[in-house]
């Protein structure tokens, strides 16, 4: 059963591909985010970081089996690799917006919502906003909440927050690590299009269900005036 609320999944989608319009013109076949990232396919399912047999697990309920095959070319290639890779292979699959959807769905996010769940306690007690958010970042920086170095400060603090139940102390600590990356950037934002996210899931008793709510805007955004 997937935890996350219908407005956090569709942060998640429009955060990592963008609208349907997007995703068909620019993002259906093989893409490359660029760093240490390997060719990725989907709502930003990166195959560099996946063996063929787990590419194989985690796709062949979706698309055929030549596609498939395709797509486990891919597994293990990283930065230069990977770009290589994107630059010769781009055109040599497509994937629909819908199978990206229902792969999402189907497998990535229960997978990542129990990723979530292993690492940081008391996800039982969350709003599907604020464990939609939790996933989202997860999702973009891995479960990276035990790992030391000042990088890393404000996934430990979460953890530590989740663990005194100070889910108020949650919405900053997103805020605070856009200290990482340029001011006004996918990834700047997205830490915002969070926090807000979060901050509204405390607002809602955990029991509600939860509509779901037009996408945020990748740019513009400036969660100072409703987050101190």
């Amino acid at each position: 059963m997937i935890k996350s609320s219908d407005r956090s999944i569709l942060l998640m989608v429009t955060e990592e591909d963008g609208d349907q319009a997007f995703y068909i013109k620019f993002e259906s076949g093989f893409s490359w985010p660029g760093g240490a990232s390997g060719p990725t396919v989907g709502e930003g399912y990166d195959l560099g970081y996946s063996t063929a047999a787990e590419i194989a697990v985690d796709w062949s309920p979706f698309i055929d089996a030549p596609r498939v095959a395709i797509l486990q070319k891919a597994a293990g290639k990283t930065g230069s690799a990977a770009k290589a890779f994107v630059e010769a292979h781009k055109s040599s699959i497509m994937i629909t917006w819908a199978e990206s959807l229902a792969q999402f769905r189907g497998h990535e996010l229960p997978k990542w919502e129990a990723i979530v769940a292993s690492h940081l306690p008391n996800t039982d007690k969350l709003t599907g906003d604020c464990y939609g958010a939790l996933t989202s970042l997860t999702y973009n920086r891995g479960p990276s909440f035990d790992l030391p170095g000042s990088r890393y400060i404000e996934m430990r603090n979460i953890k530590a927050h989740m663990a005194a139940q100070r889910f108020d102390l949650i919405p900053n600590e997103f805020l605070s690590m856009r200290r990482l990356w340029p001011k006004g950037g996918d990834l700047w934002n997205r830490r915002g299009h969070e926090a807000l996210l979060f901050r509204d899931g405390l607002l809602a008793p955990a029991v509600a269900p939860v509509a779901a709510a037009a996408a945020p805007a990748k740019t513009g955004f400036n969660p100072e005036k409703v987050l101190s």
